[in-house]
């Protein structure tokens, strides 16, 4: 580095116009790229947050990365323990990467926002917002499902994990569904194979008697129609809530999968409306 560019960097150090410092002869000029959706985890434990990491320079980049998380209240921000270690990240010219790591949250009542502040040594780099849920957002099904317990069909068993702590009224053929003495049915997505004969009919069926019903198709059901990710048809007395399983992708371990669930079977039972959008 000749004495002229060494005087220029310190000058614009100084001034605070350089928005990197060197070391060893590698730039630091790594910063956070905020996601376009906050992500969603649950509380009350471990869980695997993501963070883009985004050299803006073109030369390589080298950070010493820490942390540290606050969990944000009003216009305040209360820090969770100390700021941590986490790891050295090398960057090449104008990369950028997504890398992983866990952070520990509480237990908490409702939708709580937290920050993650990365620093690069003790230079702040950036942060994310992460939204924490309440572990046991899918036992308002419990309500919504009246005295009756919640009737699932789900021959492969793709939400057998997420309704674990829900009672369910398990059923096979659609003959289980005709017969089922429920209020609510949620019927899983499944693979053609899987399908019980008959199946549109018998939920035709069921609704006009008045039971509700939410309907996760996959995309393979959905791929020759031109479908919204959800549309209610109504049957004489019930409802039956017709829904992409996009909406409700990751079931057990996404806190938006299990309230667009919950929000599906409001819609089928009744207890909520569509209604238009609000003015801004």
């Amino acid at each position: 580095m000749t004495k002229t560019n060494l005087h220029r960097i310190v000058g614009l150090l100084l001034t605070g116009s350089l928005g990197f410092v060197l070391l060893n002869g590698t730039l630091r000029a790594v910063e956070i790229i905020p996601d376009r959706v906050t992500p969603s985890v649950f509380g009350n434990g471990k869980r695997i947050v993501h963070a883009y990491f985004h050299n803006s320079e073109a030369q390589p980049a080298e950070a010493n990365l820490r942390l540290r998380i606050y969990q944000a209240s009003g216009s305040t921000l209360l820090p969770l323990g100390e700021v941590r270690n986490w790891k050295r990240l090398a960057l090449a010219p104008d990369q950028t990467v997504l890398e992983s790591f866990n952070i520990e949250l509480p237990a908490v009542r409702g939708e709580t926002a937290f920050r993650v502040v990365f620093y690069d040594g003790d230079r702040k780099i950036g942060t994310i917002q992460v939204n924490a849920f309440p572990d046991e957002l899918l036992k308002a099904l419990v309500v919504l499902a009246g005295e009756s317990r919640l009737a699932l069909l789900d021959p492969e068993g793709r939400f057998k994990i997420a309704l674990r702590s829900v009672p369910t009224l398990e059923l096979k053929e659609a003959e289980d569904v005709a017969g089922a003495d429920a209020q609510l049915i949620v019927i899983a997505p499944m693979s053609v194979e899987s399908r019980p004969a008959g199946l549109a009919a018998v939920l035709k069926k069921k609704a006009a008697s008045g039971c509700a019903i939410v309907w996760i198709q996959p995309a393979a059901f959905r791929q020759f129609e031109s479908l919204p990710e959800a549309y209610v048809v109504s049957e004489v007395s019930g409802r039956i809530v017709v829904a992409a399983a996009t909406t409700v992708t990751d079931l057990a371990d996404s806190p938006r999968a299990q309230l667009n669930l919950v929000h599906l079977a409001e819609l089928a039972t009744g207890r909520k409306q569509l209604e238009l959008p609000h003015d801004p």
